[in-house]
């Protein structure tokens, strides 16, 4: 027995796989997990312009923030001008909440203004820095994305 395929078949096909699809879709899809970035999001949207404005600070400050990824962790230099202020620091990871780390700090005036984040804080993969940090009644934003590697630099050896 010989099948004709023609225009007519084709396109019945092809919508009957469609529908299949579509159906397939809506059944199966929402059962996926997924996490929300922040629980709190309508609260920190309306905050936004905050950030915006803090972020205008950071990129005003003479002496940019330096941040190094060592093996032994990362290490967070904050500009030499910051006299007393305090903060947190977020390492968010888009994967898992679970490996989130937020800390709070403070910087004093006659502090070396350097923040240690250690590895046994750290799993291999990428991490969105987020600082916010308050000095002299300013505000300050700073945030960069990062891939932390245990096998990264190492730390210049103290001769």
């Amino acid at each position: 027995m010989k099948i004709k395929f023609s225009w007519e078949t084709g396109i019945v096909l092809s919508l009957f796989i469609f529908i299949i699809f579509i159906i397939y879709t809506a059944f199966f899809f929402p059962h996926v997990e997924s996490q929300l970035v922040s629980d709190k999001y309508y609260e920190e949207e309306i905050k936004y312009q905050e950030i915006i404005n803090a972020k205008k600070n950071a990129s005003r400050l003479p002496q940019k923030i330096k941040i190094s990824i060592l093996s032994s962790g990362i290490q967070i230099v904050f500009p030499k001008i910051l006299e007393n202020g305090h903060g947190y620091f977020t390492l968010f990871r888009s994967s898992s909440k679970d490996l989130d780390v937020s800390r709070s700090f403070k910087i004093r005036k006659d502090s070396e203004k350097t923040l240690f984040i250690p590895k046994k804080f750290l799993k291999i993969g990428y991490y969105k820095l987020i600082i916010q940090w308050k000095s002299n009644g300013k505000k300050y934003f700073f945030e960069k994305n990062l891939f932390f590697n245990n096998k990264m630099k190492n730390e210049k050896k103290k001769k």
